[in-house]
């Protein structure tokens, strides 16, 4: 089942235990939403899965990471994290980002549009 949209997208929580990549590509995805309509994006669902693993467990710990450093890889990004339990009791981070008001980048100046289902990356004029 793939539930992904304009407005939704799943990612797993190794995405978070991947490094410096692991971050970049999460900071990519909120520029996306932030450049389109907004979003929410589920970490800690696999992108086939409709629930987290039952055991899984987020640390508060790693929510105040995840807004330090999105803060931190992002310019004009809104983005909120917040623990949800799953009808099966495990937990995942539903991350959701704002529509910026103005155009949104990562930190190193790259802009990315979310189009359906997907993350392009745009110049920086064609989010205008």
């Amino acid at each position: 089942m793939n539930d992904e949209s304009q407005l939704l997208d799943k990612k797993s929580l190794r995405l978070l235990q991947g490094g410096k990549a692991g971050w970049a590509a999460l900071a990519a995805d909120c520029v996306c939403f932030a450049n389109a309509a907004g979003g929410l994006l589920h970490i800690g669902i696999e992108d086939s899965q409709a629930l987290p693993p039952a055991g899984q467990r987020i640390e508060q710990a790693l929510l105040d990471t995840v807004r330090k450093r999105l803060g931190e890889l992002t310019v004009n990004v809104l983005a909120a994290p917040e623990r949800v339990t799953a009808a099966n009791g495990g937990e995942f981070i539903a991350l959701r980002v704002a529509r910026s008001v103005g155009v949104a980048s990562t930190s190193d100046g790259r802009y990315f549009l979310r189009v359906g289902d997907a993350c392009c990356p745009v110049l920086g004029d064609d989010v205008l």
